[in-house]
Parts: C-alpha cells; structure tokens; sequence
C-alpha cells in the first residue's frame, strides 16, 4: 500500500508543477484565465495494477518461504541424530530449543534479508552441548551393568558317553528281544556282551544260565552261576538254579549250602524254602524241613505239596498225630495226582488211632 500512495503523491506533485510553472500564469492566448486541466485517473487500470502487485508478492513470498521450509529440513534431518545412544558425545539441542528456532524462521512478516540471515544461523551454528569424558565413562559402565548376561554362552554342551551299566542294559534288551523271537543263539551273545560290560547284572546272568540249562550245556551254567554268586552271595535266583544243578548231580550237601547262604525273605521266594526244606529231608533234617515248611505254609496254607511234605517230616519225627492233620489237609486241598492222592490215604488209615477205628465197630454193632 505504501508504494500506491507514493505514486498518487507524485503524479499530484507533477500535476501541481505543470500548473504553476506555465509562462503565461494560467492565461491562454486571449488572455483570458485558462482553467486547470482537469486530471482523471483510470480505476479500472490501477486496481488491475494493484492486484498484479500483490499476486507477484504473495508468489514470491510463496517461493521464498518453500526454499526456507526445505532448507530447515534439510537441517534438521543433519542436525538430529539417528538414533541416540547412551555412549554418543554430543547432544544435540533440546527439542524446545529447535520449535523456537523453526517458529522464528517461518515468520511471514520477515524481510527477505533477515529471512536469508535466519536460515544461515541455523545452517551455520547449530548449538550442542558437550559431554565431558568422565560422563561418557560412566554411561558406559551403565551400559555394561545393564546388559543381561547370556548364561547358555557359557555352558559346555558335551556327550557324555554311555556308562558300562547303561550299556549292559541296552545289550540285555537286545536278548529279550532276540528270545521273543525264538532266537536262543544271538540272545546268548548278547547276554555275554551284556555281562562283559557289568558281570553284576543279576537278570543277564539268570538268563544265560536259563538258556545254557535249555541246551543241556549243565558245565557252563554252573561255572557262569557260580561267577555270579561269588560276585554277588545273596542272588537268590542264582543260588536256587545252581541248588538245583547240584541235585541233579546228587550234591545235596553243597546244594543246601548254597540255599542256605541266599536265604531270601519267605514272602519273596516260597519255593526256594520249599526246596530247601526237601533237601533237608533228603539229609534226614526233619526238624528244620518241618519248620521251613510250617514258615511257608503260614502264607500259602492252600498249598497241597507242602502239606504233604511237612506230614512226612513230621512222620519221620514220630509226631503221628500232627502228621495224620498234615496228611488231611494236603488230602483236602487237593491238586494232587492220583497216585500222590493213593499214598496219603494210605498214611492216614496207618496214622488213625488204634481205639478209635475199634470204637467205631462197637458203635456199628450195638445198633
């Protein structure tokens, strides 16, 4: 608006210079007193003008403030750090510091000068704050302390290899296998591979034993059952099989011997008291094959072998009467054969009272 005013104020200076500077003060030629010419100013032209004025001001205002916008991104993008690290060395200027900075750059009213000079200050002297080595130290030490220790890095991950009892183990599997599909040879390889790893492995032992036995190699069995019961005294189900190797070989002695060492609970093994009670019997013990027998008839009076043999033990004491009882019983049980089931009924009309079968056929006469 200052520059429309300028030109009114010079086109009336002109006008008021050509009146007054006339040689003939105003007069024509007649010398009668001319009026002024009479000034008409176009409207239409000047507001046409005017309006070109301020459209080429607002475009180049437009341009100005599109190059200095750019510019201040341009710089901001520079100036700010791309990712901040506890560690980095400088600081760049707090955020409220930049939007005072930016607000003051973008002002519309600014001079063009003073908008170029606002734009190399910030280009030129971007402010940082330092930080001191003593801050970076610590800040480092923050970063160390913070950080979570990894404690699978540190861990040796190593095999360990099988121990001699996990490998016996696995070579006696492999037996069983090997007998549930009726293979008897590679079973006993694998049972004496099992044995090379630990001579201790009671069940291996037991069954090589069992399938030596199964193909009459009796010497074999009883040198392997005999390892196994110098390395191991109580194996019951060792001493049972060797016992009963030497009966066959009519070695009852040694046989009870070998019992007697192992002696298992009664409640475990039943049948290895009941051989041992009638290899008592067979070395004239009747005492101790009565007691063995009574122990496990405790448990198992059902039992009609053991019944009978401890009337025979009890017989061979003299003991008539509880050995006619025991003779009853095991005839009573039952599950003996036919020529067992004879023989007891045998011993119990031996065993019955004299008196008692002559009371019987008095009673049967009087009536």
């Amino acid at each position: 608006m200052s520059l429309i005013n300028q030109m009114l104020r010079d086109l009336e200076q002109r006008r008021t210079s050509e009146v007054t500077s006339s040689p003939l003060n105003g007069l024509d030629a007649s010398g009668s007193i001319t009026s002024p010419v009479e000034f008409s100013i176009n409207y239409m032209a000047l507001l046409i003008m005017i309006a070109v004025i301020f459209v080429s001001g607002v475009l180049v205002a437009y341009s100005l403030g599109s190059q200095q916008q750019k510019v201040i991104t341009e710089n901001r993008i520079a100036i700010a750090p791309e990712k901040e690290t506890p560690g980095s060395v400088t600081n760049i200027v707090p955020e409220n510091t930049k939007e005072k900075i930016l607000s003051t750059a973008v002002i519309s009213d600014f001079s063009l000068a003073d908008k170029i000079k606002t734009v190399e200050t910030i280009i030129k002297k971007p402010v940082v704050e330092k930080v001191t080595p003593v801050d970076i130290t610590l800040k480092s030490k923050n970063i160390i302390e913070a950080t979570p220790v990894n404690r699978d890095q540190n861990i040796n991950k190593t095999i360990r290899p099988l121990t001699d009892e996990q490998q016996s183990q696995l070579a006696f599997q492999r037996a069983i296998q090997m007998l549930s599909r009726n293979n008897p040879q590679d079973a006993q390889l694998a049972l004496e591979e099992a044995l090379s790893f630990s001579p201790v492995h009671l069940r291996a032992r037991e069954t090589l034993a069992a399938i030596l036995l199964n193909s009459d190699r009796i010497s074999e069995a009883a040198n392997s059952l005999r390892e196994g019961l110098y390395l191991i005294p109580d194996a019951a189900p060792l001493a049972k099989l060797y016992a009963r190797i030497l009966v066959d070989q009519s070695d009852i002695v040694n046989a009870v011997a070998v019992l007697e060492r192992a002696r298992p609970t009664v409640a475990a093994d039943p049948e290895y008291y009941a051989l041992l009670a009638a290899l008592y019997q067979q070395l004239e013990k009747y005492a101790q094959a009565a007691q063995v027998y009574q122990q496990i008839l405790l448990r198992h009076p059902g039992t009609a072998h053991w019944w009978m043999g401890l009337a025979l033990a009890q017989e061979a004491m003299g003991e008539t009467t509880r050995a006619l009882d025991a003779f009853q019983r095991a005839q009573r049980a039952g599950g003996l054969s036919a020529a067992v089931l004879k023989y007891i009924q045998t011993r119990i009309v031996a065993l019955t009272p004299v008196h008692t079968n002559a009371n019987h056929a008095l009673n049967e006469f009087e009536e």
